[in-house]
């Protein structure tokens, strides 16, 4: 886009020279906004008109009426505009909001599986910051707001190095004339800005510092002193007003008026270590034209640094062409609040009560007594009927017609609260309605989906800068890594994008859509079935209510698979067989589940147990380790992981030393002994011994036969002699 001719900006001179800075003078740079906001003056009038409708704004000017002497009739805004604003603006907070994340981090530091566990700490943590910022929720809704009224939402970033974004009014973003709606081909914004006397103070605090960022401390300070009363510009000892500001003097601040400045942004001519032309900031007061408040030349390096506009719609292509729903509906929805008004009057005027007088003398008194449920007339009239229904059935006519043209141009499905003609819509009568609808905000929605990426991107780079002083934002980075996630792999980015939602806006198409899923659920993976469950239980009852029903693991499920492969390994070691590395190991996590084994087996060898078998464990262990920590040798990231991995490898070796040293000396108590008993007589072998076992055993079988014999004798000879001895008795 050429602007040089219309706008005063610096050009290339005739010897083909580009300038320093296209805005060398606060003079040009306050002419530039001036010229601007009187070219903004008819869109700032349609925009307190849409506004207006929005609000509740009558459609005719009660003075006007009270002044034509038709103060009686009906003046009334049915806010049927805020009805189709709120559907629109409730849809895009709903794909915005409702997701488990506000935007999903790629990283490309690891291998396949790393990158996946690694981008997902990431996201997860990033989420978590976001959230954390209070004032987030409350910016975005304000930009929707303007966003889906008028057109265009803006968010800034005023502080170059914070992760938070300030949303402005879309009034408040003033381009020149055919600008695109496009960023990348900007030349030149205004922000208009309005700050309080301790707003502006804060910048200037520290004198020194705010000096090297571009600051004008002197004409800072004459801004804020000009924007008091004149009792207070009196004093012009600034020691007097900065002790005010610092004392949070409540009637100071009150006094002073708003300090309107412009923060103007223009794209320089490229430079040989800056072929795409940087941005420079300025920072003027409205109507003052003496000093810069702030300049920084080339300051940003794209427009994304600076602003995102968030569009409604692309309109032709320009930015000016771009038309919020408030802009777009705002005839229609004004003259349906003019016929339903007059209907309003049609129905009055029909259920009054019509008299016509019959003399002159009557029509100078014409008053109606009441006297409960009757009314007696004054003399000289008589009562007139009068029929309006074909008066009513036209603008009735007219207003359905009218909203039928709303719904169909505004792609929005509102249910009506009159009773329908004919049979009731079936279920999935409606669902084809609401469905048609939404299909036709399709574009809108992915074109937001797009401004957001590039918004949650450039939010993202600022939070994960290594130079970032914002302490939310270094705890962020800090839990990042704790989980065991690379510092590099927080700026070596893939892409940073917003998450979708389900349904286009829709909760009824997106609850549609999950209970579709529901039915092949059996067929998914578990994480598929728990990821589905979680979008279920959100859809039915809000994201915030998820976690209620479904806790987040305490675990990163990738760590838990990696380390239970880590004690397979293990086990096949303790069993004497060696086990293979491959490159989509995570070899932190081995070696750490290896190590941790190493140093419960040594435990046990203290207590007693066998210290053969742990040394041949130990023997294939730390080579193992040892191959792990060679493949990470050349990743700097992970430098001091390795380190320390290193150094309890070390002493897990030493103590291996020690246990291979305990089963040799017992080697050698083994042979010694096998020695010593080398040097004794030979003992018999085993056929020998039983073979004399066996005579042994004959041997004293034959004693104890022989024994038995011979009490057998003994006791047979000493019943002879008894009966001899009898007989003997017998013949004496």
């Amino acid at each position: 886009m050429n602007t040089s001719n219309t706008l005063p900006l610096e050009t290339i001179n005739e010897s083909g020279t580009p300038p320093k800075s296209r805005l060398n003078s606060p003079e040009a740079v306050v002419d530039l906004v001036q010229m601007m906001i009187r070219s903004d003056e008819e869109r700032n009038r349609i925009r307190a008109k849409v506004k207006g409708l929005v609000d509740g704004n009558p459609p005719y000017n009660p003075g006007q009426l009270r002044k034509t002497g038709q103060s009686y009739r009906a003046n009334v805004n049915f806010r049927e505009a805020e009805a189709f604003f709120s559907v629109s603006l409730t849809a895009f907070y709903d794909i915005f909001s409702e997701t488990p994340t506000y935007a999903t981090i790629k990283t490309n530091v690891g291998n396949d599986s790393e990158s996946v566990s690694y981008s997902r700490i990431i996201t997860e943590e990033f989420d978590r910051l976001q959230k954390k910022d209070r004032e987030f929720d409350y910016t975005m809704q304000l930009s929707q707001h303007e966003m889906v009224l008028f057109g265009t939402g803006p968010l800034t970033f005023e502080n170059p190095t914070s992760w938070r974004a300030r949303a402005i009014k879309s009034g408040d973003l003033l381009l020149p004339e055919n600008t695109r709606s496009n960023t990348s081909d900007w030349e030149v914004a205004v922000v208009r800005r309005g700050y309080q006397a301790h707003e502006l103070y804060k910048f200037i605090q520290d004198t020194s510092a705010a000096q090297k960022v571009g600051w004008d401390v002197d004409a800072v300070r004459k801004a804020i002193i000009n924007a008091g009363p004149e009792e207070y510009r009196r004093h012009d000892n600034w020691e007097w007003h900065q002790q005010r500001i610092r004392n949070n003097d409540i009637h100071y601040s009150a006094q002073c008026g708003m300090i309107n400045a412009a923060h103007v942004y223009v794209r320089e001519y490229p430079e040989a270590s800056d072929p795409e032309g940087k941005i420079s900031c300025y920072i003027v007061l409205e109507n003052s034209p003496k000093d810069f408040l702030y300049k920084h030349v080339r300051k940003y390096d794209s427009w994304d640094q600076v602003l995102h506009p968030m569009y409604y719609d692309k309109g032709d292509g320009q930015h000016h062409s771009v038309k919020g729903l408030g802009v777009k509906m705002y005839p229609v929805i004004e003259l349906k609040n003019r016929q339903k008004c007059q209907l309003i009057d049609v129905a009055a005027m029909s259920s009054s009560l019509h008299l016509q007088a019959e003399t002159p003398e009557a029509s100078q008194n014409i008053s109606v007594v009441n006297m409960g449920s009757i009314n007696v007339l004054p003399a000289g009239y008589k009562v007139v009927q009068r029929q309006f229904s074909g008066i009513v059935d036209a603008p009735l006519a007219v207003d359905r017609e009218l909203e039928n043209v709303m719904q169909s141009n505004l792609s929005q499905y509102r249910q009506r609260l009159d009773k329908p003609q004919g049979n009731p819509k079936t279920a999935t009568e409606v669902q084809a309605i609401v469905q048609q609808a939404s299909v036709l905000g399709k574009t809108q929605i992915a074109r937001y989906y797009q401004q957001l990426d590039r918004f949650f991107e450039e939010r993202y780079k600022r939070a994960a800068s290594p130079s970032v002083t914002d302490y939310d934002a270094i705890q962020f980075q800090k839990r990042v890594v704790e989980r065991g996630v690379p510092k590099e792999a927080l700026t070596n980015l893939d892409y940073v994008q917003a998450s979708r939602n389900y349904g286009q806006g829709s909760a009824f198409l997106r609850l549609q859509t999950l209970t579709g899923l529901m039915q092949i659920s059996g067929q998914l993976s578990e994480s598929g079935r728990n990821a589905l469950m979680r979008d279920y239980i959100a859809a039915l009852a809000g994201q915030q209510q998820v976690g209620r029903y479904i806790p987040e693991p305490e675990q990163d499920v990738y760590a838990k698979d990696q380390i239970a492969e880590a004690n397979i390994e293990n086990a096949v070691m303790q069993t004497g067989n060696p086990v293979i590395i491959t490159d989509s190991q995570n070899h932190i996590l081995h070696s750490q589940t290896h190590l941790q084994k190493g140093a419960e087996l040594a435990q046990a060898v203290q207590q007693g147990a066998d210290p053969q078998a742990i040394a041949q464990y130990f023997g294939l262990l730390i080579p193992h380790i040892e191959e792990h920590l060679s493949m990470l040798a050349g990743d700097e990231a992970k430098k001091a992981e390795v380190k320390q991995l290193q150094d309890q490898l070390k002493e897990l070796a030493g103590f291996a030393n020690e246990v291979a040293n305990q089963v040799t000396q017992q080697l050698e108590q083994q042979q010694a002994q096998q020695q010593a008993a080398a040097q004794q007589p030979p003992q018999p072998s085993l056929d020998e011994q039983l073979k004399v076992s066996s005579l042994e055993r004959d041997e004293a079988r034959k004693d104890a036969v022989l024994q038995a014999e011979l009490q057998r004798n003994d006791l047979k000879l000493k019943q002879e002699l008894a009966l001899a001895d009898a007989k003997a008795a017998s013949s004496l």
